[in-house]
């Protein structure tokens, strides 16, 4: 039985949608993660844990992760839609390998197991 910490065999590609016409291109049979907007205004640099989590897209990634090889299924792509987002550029950095440090083995997991293919 495989584990969510094991060595990934292929990168899976993500694409990161930051305006809502381009979610007319992407392929609807892809796996789409929504990223939701903050519950509140919050100073630069300064987010509260519970709008944090609401777009930890490295913890959405593994989860998603965990579910599909908990159920058998393979991803061959994820889209995150990135449209609620003010900003994007946390979002794409996270996902984009070398640009934020991976921390702990979530994190580290998610960095093998998905790239950033495109943003639209």
């Amino acid at each position: 039985m495989s584990t969510p910490f094991d060595r990934a065999v292929i990168s899976i590609p993500v694409t990161v949608v930051t305006h809502h016409e381009a979610l007319a291109a992407v392929d609807p049979t892809v796996v789409r993660l929504t990223l939701e907007r903050p519950l509140h205004e919050h100073d630069a640099g300064g987010e509260c844990v519970a709008c944090a989590a609401r777009g930890d897209v490295r913890a959405m990634l593994f989860d998603l992760l965990q579910s599909a090889r908990a159920d058998g299924r393979t991803l061959s792509a994820v889209i995150v839609d990135a449209t609620a987002v003010d900003d994007a550029r946390p979002v794409i950095d996270r996902i984009a390998r070398g640009v934020v440090p991976a921390f702990g083995l979530r994190d580290h997991t998610v960095a093998r197991s998905f790239h950033l293919d495109k943003v639209l």
